[in-house]
């Protein structure tokens, strides 16, 4: 390994923000090992130059085997810079604790979000140390705020706190009927694993709506778990994302943050149930209380079952989880409540760099239960894409670390890529650049890593190319009556997917309205979002398409903003976009993804599964499958997209060009192959390759 004077040279030599992240990691271990006389100067020093190297130097701090160390990353509490202050709470967990700091920790924890989870996580590090006076402190904060939703996040670290003090307050708070229903909730949750509150409880329970259903799951988790029987041969597998509401039929499929990787779930554990070696799929996602309860009384479906984990305790349901971070104490227990039962579990598949992974990962390891991890450079890539266009550089680095948690969730994945019992990579031209890009060598991940191509349900893309040639695709009689008859009879352009600045819909809107000849010769059917009630991210995305087309979206004739929509609801829209709809549209369409980049792209797969042409990103897993010029178009992330969309067209009559996107899609992308793919992975010693 490199010297810790080599490594601070280079960090300030690193322009480009990806490497200079994999060199503060190599610093940091540097430090842990170096002379503290020699290494603590040289940081503190680095501390007042960019927002990277101070940044660089709070990691390598907090590695620093001594009190000036500790003093120094107190001190920054007080730094100016939201960034730096955010970066100290963080790398105080695992430091001997500061009393002088718990009042301000307890204030951060209160305001809630990201900030707030890491300073919870501070002040429950140290409280294995100094559980009393940690309580003291929570137990102050409380009494300084009547805000229930301060309050519930004040409760919620209460609850993790193994203090009988803490006991006490739970116990009274919870039972306190003048509370806020959300802080009442709180303190439920806190109760969970504790001893003596089985009557307390029981009380609660009683209660109605909410507060009585939270106290009615807190209550059965006390009861003796009884694991499942594990006399059936074969994989016992659960896989995980929040990031979605998920159900068998996917009923809330496109709206929120309810995109691909829900549907890939819902595909995968369909798939996985079939295939001979796995005894049972449990799938588990996100939801309200309500959703618990009834996942817990539904029996499995044969080898396969849904569970449900609640974020927070406002009752409300999330439609977005970038800001679910404040929840992830009680994230853990809902992941807790659905293993317990399982905890003979042969693999866990977690998927994204959000909360529910690092709270998955942690039940997995106290319940022993193997972690597969699907590895994609996230957040790496959309650092690397926004300095490529210029919105951010080493000196205004620490905005987009406030915004996007960048470098939080780039240890988080490049833990797990080192940890990980199994490692998923997804397809590339180079499958080991993706390991390479984020500052790992394929030797760390070793024989630990599969490439696995996801999926598509190739049975549900026949189903709906029957019912739409036997005219019973009722949704498409309502995209027709949402456009003018003028505008009937032409083909279809279709992007489909989350109402998200990442997945590109509002640059697919903006090619086709402001491209005359487009606009004239089609019709763009936009699927996705939540348009009655939209997400705060959704408003945005339709707030800047209002912008950038100078009127409203909804009103533009031959545009057709769909909203979400069930996934065999956007199979008959691919289907009739290639096959057309009697007279009202008219073959030959194509489907556009207008995203700067994709990881993988289930809905272009989708789509070619369908014979549409496609337009798609080169940045990423598109590459691996869309045959340039043939099956479709690809679109440099800098390149226009408007003659990206005419060269798919003048595409749609080439010969031969449907029956092999289909073919490529059934023979090597189904559900099915992954399935078979992913067993491997969840067996001993998969292979990269």
């Amino acid at each position: 390994m490199a010297s810790f004077q080599d490594l601070l040279t280079q960090l300030g030599d690193d322009d480009d923000l990806v490497t200079a992240l994999a060199t503060a990691r190599l610093l940091a271990d540097a430090a842990a090992t170096a002379p503290p006389s020699e290494v603590v100067p040289a940081l503190t020093a680095l501390l007042h130059d960019d927002d990277v190297s101070a940044l660089a130097a709070i990691e390598a701090l907090a590695r620093v085997p001594d009190d000036s160390a500790d003093r120094l990353l107190v001190e920054l509490l007080d730094d100016t810079r939201p960034a730096v202050r955010e970066h100290a709470i963080w790398r105080l967990a695992g430091r001997f604790p500061a009393r002088h700091a718990y009042g301000r920790l307890a204030g951060v924890v209160a305001t809630g979000g990201f900030v707030g989870m890491l300073a919870q996580a501070t002040l429950v590090d140290w409280a294995r140390i100094d559980p009393a006076v940690v309580t003291a402190t929570l137990d102050g904060a409380l009494a300084l705020t009547s805000d229930g939703s301060f309050r519930a996040r004040l409760l919620d670290t209460l609850g993790a706190i193994d203090d009988p003090a803490a006991t006490t307050i739970l116990c009274r708070i919870a039972l306190d009927r003048r509370e806020p229903e959300q802080a009442r909730i709180a303190a439920v949750g806190g109760l969970t694993d504790r001893p003596h509150v089985d009557a307390t409880l029981r009380t609660l329970a009683s209660e109605p709506g909410d507060l009585g259903a939270h106290a009615a799951l807190a209550l059965d988790d006390r009861r003796d778990a009884h694991p499942l029987d594990h006399d059936v041969p074969g994989l016992h597998v659960a896989q995980l994302t929040l990031v979605g509401d998920l159900d068998g039929q996917l009923s809330r499929g496109g709206t929120g943050d309810t995109g691909g990787v829900a549907s890939l779930l819902v595909s995968a554990s369909a798939a996985l149930a079939r295939h001979p070696d796995v005894a049972h799929v449990l799938t588990i996602g996100r939801g309200t209380v309500t959703d618990v309860v009834a996942a817990e009384l539904a029996p499995d479906e044969g080898r396969q079952g849904y569970a449900a984990v609640c974020v927070g305790t406002s009752g409300r349901r999330v439609t977005d989880l970038s800001d679910a971070w404040e929840h992830r104490l009680t994230i853990e227990r809902g992941i807790r409540r659905v293993l317990r039962h399982r905890w003979r579990l042969a693999v866990i598949h977690l998927r994204m760099a959000d909360v529910g992974t690092p709270a998955a990962a942690r039940v997995a390891a106290e319940f022993g239960v193997p972690v597969a991890f699907s590895l994609a450079p996230d957040p790496h890539g959309v650092v690397r894409s926004l300095q490529t266009q210029g919105k951010f550089d080493r000196r205004t680095f620490g905005g987009l670390d406030q915004q996007l948690h960048v470098w939080f969730r780039a240890r988080l994945v490049e833990r797990l890529a080192r940890e990980a019992a199994a490692v998923a990579v997804f397809p590339r031209l180079d499958p080991e650049r993706v390991i390479t890009d984020l500052g790992l060598v394929p030797d760390e991940i070793g024989e630990r890593a599969r490439v696995v191509p996801e999926g598509v349900d190739v049975g549900a893309l026949r189903r709906a190319e029957s019912k739409v040639s036997e005219r019973r695709a009722t949704v498409l009689d309502d995209l027709v009556g949402r456009l003018p008859a003028t505008r009937r009879g032409r083909p279809l352009l279709v992007s489909a997917g989350r109402l998200h600045p990442v997945k590109g819909m509002d640059r697919v809107v903006v090619a086709w309205a402001h491209d005359p000849e487009l606009r004239a010769q089609t019709n763009l059917v936009v699927v996705g979002g939540d348009l009655e009630c939209p997400s705060p991210i959704e408003q945005d995305v339709l707030a800047s398409l209002r912008d950038e087309l100078g009127r409203d979206p909804f009103e533009i004739d031959g545009l057709v903003l769909f909203g979400g929509r069930p996934r065999h609801e956007v199979h008959e829209i691919l289907v009739a976009a290639h096959a057309g709809w009697g007279e009202a549209i008219a073959p030959g369409g194509v489907y556009v993804n207008g995203a700067a980049k994709e990881e993988f792209g289930l809905a272009l797969l989708e789509a070619l599964g369908v014979g549409l042409p496609v337009v798609a990103p080169s940045a990423g897993g598109p590459a691996t499958y869309v045959v340039d010029g043939d099956t479709g178009v690809l679109v440099d992330p800098d390149d226009d997209l408007t003659l990206g969309i005419h060269r798919a067209r003048n595409l749609v009559d080439h010969p031969g060009r449907a029956e092999r996107a289909r073919r490529l899609v059934t023979e090597h992308y189904s559900v099915d192959a992954m399935a078979e793919v992913l067993v491997e992975l969840y067996r001993p010693t998969p292979v990269l390759r």
